[in-house]
C-alpha cells in the first residue's frame, strides 16, 4: 500500500478527536508521548544502475519522543492536523506525494517506514508501518520485458 499525504490527510480527517498510533513492527508502537517534529518535503533526483535519470518527490514526516517523557493518551487526530496546517502555511505540501514516516531510538536505528496497512476504530486509527525495500528499477524493468517475451542482458541492467 502507498499512501499520499491527501490521502493520510483524508484519513485524520474521517477521524476527529481520535488517538493517532503507529505501529513500526509487530504489536511495537511508537510511544504515546511522540511529537511530530518535522514535516519534510524531498525532492529526490537519481541515477539507476542502467544509467537512466529519474526525479521524484516523497514526504517524510518525522516522529521523535523525548527520552523518558510519558503520556496517557497518543496525539490526537485534530493536533496533527495542526501541525500540517502550520506546515502548508509555510512550506506547502505536496499532496500526490507518497508519505513517510521517520522513526528510531537510540536502541533501534532510524528508518523511514512506508505505510503498510491502516486500522481504526472508535478511539484509535493505527498506521502499520514497514520498511521499504531497495528496488532495481532495472530488474524491474527486465522482469516486465521477460513477461513480455524480451529479454536482456545477463546483469539485468539495460
Amino acid at each position: 500500500m502507498s499512501l499520499t499525504v491527501s490521502a493520510f490527510l483524508d484519513q485524520l480527517k474521517a477521524a476527529p478527536g481520535t488517538e493517532l498510533r503507529f505501529e513500526y513492527a509487530t504489536a511495537q508502537f511508537v510511544p504515546k508521548a511522540y511529537h511530530i517534529t518535522e514535516i519534510k518535503n524531498v525532492h529526490v533526483e537519481s541515477v539507476d544502475c542502467g544509467g537512466r535519470p529519474d526525479s521524484y518527490d516523497q514526504t517524510i514526516v518525522q516522529l521523535w519522543i523525548k527520552e523518558g517523557e510519558l503520556a496517557e493518551r497518543h496525539m490526537s487526530t485534530d493536533k496533527a492536523l495542526k501541525i500540517f496546517d502550520i506546515v502548508e502555511r509555510m512550506k506547502p505540501l505536496k499532496p500526490d506525494s507518497p508519505i513517510f514516516f521517520e522513526w528510531g531510538t537510540q536502541e533501534l536505528r532510524t528508518s523511514v517506514y512506508a505505510v503498510d496497512n491502516i486500522v481504526g476504530d472508535e478511539d484509535l486509527l493505527t498506521f502499520q508501518l514497514k520498511a521499504p525495500a531497495p528496488v532495481c528499477k532495472p530488474a524491474l524493468e527486465v522482469l516486465e520485458l521477460a513477461t513480455e517475451g524480451e529479454s536482456c542482458g545477463p546483469s539485468g541492467c539495460c
